[in-house]
């Protein structure tokens, strides 16, 4: 017959802890959310107008696509307020659009499943393409998003 080893640790209380930590998580989801669809609106608004952000631009709403880890990609698609479909490569040039929805992308990402109940609010569904999900943001909702 074998008896149990006397406990070789302390165990803590984990209780208030562990939801404190789930509740931080989930403000800064929310956060990161709002920040991150702001962000997608001022990149816009920075690929439109090479970083003058007191130029005129015509942008209403921008393409995003979810990719399968659930994370968003701009596409380099939007619209005028007039409803005109538009590419950034038709506005600013091959090289520069690539470039800077590469750059806008390393932010973008972070809007995805975590944070949807922020982001979903502020775009249209759009019809699949190739299997994956196509959203339109509203640009003018995301630039009003709190920051805090």
């Amino acid at each position: 017959m074998t008896t149990q080893p006397r406990q070789t640790y302390p165990v803590p209380d984990i209780d208030g802890p562990a939801h404190e930590a789930l509740e931080a998580l989930r403000l800064a989801q929310d956060r990161i959310g709002r920040v991150m669809a702001a962000v997608t609106a001022v990149a816009v608004v920075d690929i439109l107008t090479d970083h003058n952000r007191d130029a005129p631009f015509d942008a209403a709403h921008a393409e995003l696509i979810e990719a399968t880890d659930g994370s968003l990609r701009a596409t380099g698609r939007y619209w005028t307020a007039s409803g005109e479909e538009k590419t950034f490569a038709e506005t600013v040039g091959d090289y520069s659009a690539y470039s800077a929805v590469h750059d806008a992308n390393e932010w973008v990402e972070y809007m995805g499943y975590d944070n949807e109940h922020v982001w979903k609010p502020l775009v249209e569904r759009l019809e699949n393409r190739g299997g994956q999900r196509i959203y339109r943001l509203d640009l003018r909702k995301a630039a009003a998003l709190p920051l805090d």
